[in-house]
């Protein structure tokens, strides 16, 4: 997952998944169903703050990891 901003003066980042704690957007992990779910993306400055969510779907395949 990436969140990323740009302004003047920069923002200060934050990402959190349904609502919860904060997760540290990219930082490379294994994903598991439990990362399903909405993430949300906060990027404030002293001018403003902006807000993006994005939800994420994990599909997984059984077959073709033989279990």
């Amino acid at each position: 997952l990436r969140c990323w901003a740009r302004g003047n003066p920069p923002p200060q980042l934050e990402c959190a998944k349904d609502g919860g704690g904060p997760f540290p957007p990219g930082v490379a992990r294994p994903v598991t169903r439990a990362h399903a779910g909405t993430y949300r993306c906060r990027a404030t400055n002293p001018l403003g703050t902006a807000v993006r969510s994005v939800t994420v779907w994990v599909h997984c395949e059984w077959g073709a990891w033989g279990g």
